[in-house]
């Protein structure tokens, strides 16, 4: 009986009271945590009623009889509101919004009661999803802009540097989720030969970001030699050096042979022949392995 009293009161008190001039603003980021700050007058049996009014009068959070009902509370908030009890008392009646949603944005409504008098106060929830991340890619001759997860609606644009003389043709598409996020791509088309720095900014009403292409269309760099023109030339001076060598071999070995051959009847020296062999055998094996 007592809680279907109070919170017939608490209506009836709130359809009553004026609505004051301008609200503060809070600014909620997407699935964190929020909190929406009010005070209560110090005094004993304190009272409290969290209302979101925008959407359709729902109850948020309510309090009294030392602790909280939430036997009234709308399913959409259940699981994710909680007071500062231990600094009620100290006339703090702010509330703590667990996991926000986009569906949380609204007009809310602190209303706080004491056997002294009541209070009430009105605050703007705002809810954001900034611009995290932004991917940036070229194929062929376009170039792709896109990022997804953000909220409110956000704004897209391209950008050269140096700027550019002429309108870029550009194709934006936004898209919006099952979270009421938006995701948004753009493609812009490059001109051959364009020599340009390609940047894209997405912004929302609290933060942008931006990055950034460098695109050098068809303007030549030095690259490396390839293997193949360096061996030749290696190859080349390898085959000189080996020729040189076997030919001085050749003459040495047949200068020899004659003169073994005239001093033993003609016979040449198997020495000198293995020997010619050997060193030309040597000559071959290190050769492969420049090359």
């Amino acid at each position: 009986m007592a809680e279907t009293f109070y919170f017939k009161l608490f209506l009836f008190m709130f359809f009553l009271l004026p609505v004051s001039g301008s609200d503060p603003e809070v600014s909620c980021v997407f699935r964190q945590s929020c909190m929406l700050p009010c005070r209560i007058q110090l005094g004993s049996d304190p009272l409290i009623h969290w209302y979101q009014e925008s959407a359709g009068d729902v109850v948020v959070h309510s309090y009294y009889d030392g602790r909280d009902q939430l036997g009234y509370q709308n399913q959409n908030f259940q699981n994710r509101t909680s007071l500062f009890q231990d600094q009620i008392s100290r006339g703090n009646a702010s509330l703590l919004l667990k996991e926000v949603k986009i569906q949380d944005e609204g007009r809310y409504k602190c209303y706080t009661s004491i056997r002294a008098g009541y209070k009430q106060l009105f605050i703007n929830l705002k809810t954001e999803a900034p611009v995290s991340t932004i991917r940036i890619h070229q194929d062929g001759n376009r170039i792709t802009c896109s990022s997804e997860g953000i909220y409110p609606q956000p704004e897209l644009t391209w950008s050269t540097e140096p700027p550019s003389n002429t309108t870029l043709n550009e194709s934006t598409r936004i898209q919006k989720t099952e979270d009421q996020l938006y995701d948004i791509s753009s493609s812009l088309t490059v001109p051959d030969g364009s020599d340009r720095i390609y940047s894209c900014t997405i912004r929302t009403r609290s933060n942008n970001k931006t990055a950034t292409l460098n695109k050098t269309g068809r303007s030549h760099k030095e690259e490396d030699s390839p293997w193949w023109l360096i061996g030749g030339p290696v190859a080349a001076v390898a085959g000189l050096i080996k020729g040189v060598l076997v030919g001085f071999l050749c003459k040495r070995c047949k200068s020899k042979k004659s003169k073994n051959g005239s001093e033993s009847g003609g016979k040449p020296e198997n020495k000198e022949e293995t020997e010619m062999v050997q060193l030309n055998s040597n000559i071959e094996g290190s050769d492969s392995k420049q090359e």
